[in-house]
C-alpha cells in the first residue's frame, strides 16, 4: 500500500478529536497513566473537575470511546518567546494509528498556535513526576525544557 492510501486508510477510520468532556475523564485517566503512573486519580479528576479546566484539554477517541490521543495546550506570555503555545502534554496512545492521531492533534494545536499569532509553540518534555510543574509559572516561564517548534 502506498503512503498516501495508508494514510487515507488510517484517518478513514474516523477519530473524534474535541474537548474532553466529563464523561471521558476516567478513559483520558488511563492515557495519563501511560506517562505519569504516579498521578493518582483523585487528583487527575480535580484538575479536570470544571468544563472549563476540561475545555483546557483536547483528546482523540476511537468509535468505541477509548480516549488514544490528548493533549493540553495554552497560550502563554513568555519572557523570552514572547507570545508563545505552551503544549505541556501530548501524548497519544493507539495500537493501530498512532502516527495519523499525531498527525492531526499536531495540525489542530498548531493552526491554534498560528490563528493566536504566536511564532512559538513548545511541547514539554515531561517526566513521570511533573505533574505539579504544569501549573508551576517559574517552570513554564523556563527555557530549557521541551522541544521548540519555530512556526
Amino acid at each position: 500500500m502506498d503512503d498516501a492510501l495508508e494514510e487515507d486508510a488510517e484517518m478513514s477510520f474516523g477519530y473524534d478529536i474535541g474537548p474532553l468532556r466529563a464523561s471521558q475523564v476516567d478513559r483520558a485517566y488511563a492515557v495519563m497513566q501511560a506517562v505519569m503512573p504516579g498521578l493518582a486519580i483523585e487528583r487527575w479528576r480535580g484538575a479536570v473537575g470544571t468544563i472549563f479546566e476540561r475545555n483546557r484539554f483536547t483528546v482523540a477517541t476511537d468509535r468505541q470511546g477509548y480516549v488514544r490521543g490528548m493533549l493540553l495546550a495554552r497560550l502563554c506570555d513568555h519572557p523570552f518567546a514572547g507570545r508563545l503555545f505552551d503544549v505541556p502534554i501530548f501524548i497519544v496512545v493507539s495500537p493501530l494509528h498512532e502516527d495519523g492521531i499525531a498527525r492531526e492533534l499536531f495540525g489542530l494545536v498548531k493552526q491554534r498556535a498560528l490563528d493566536a499569532r504566536c511564532v512559538y509553540m513548545r511541547f514539554w518534555t515531561l517526566g513521570t513526576d511533573d505533574w505539579d510543574k504544569i501549573a508551576d509559572e517559574a517552570f513554564r516561564d523556563r527555557w530549557d525544557h521541551g522541544l521548540v517548534y519555530r512556526l
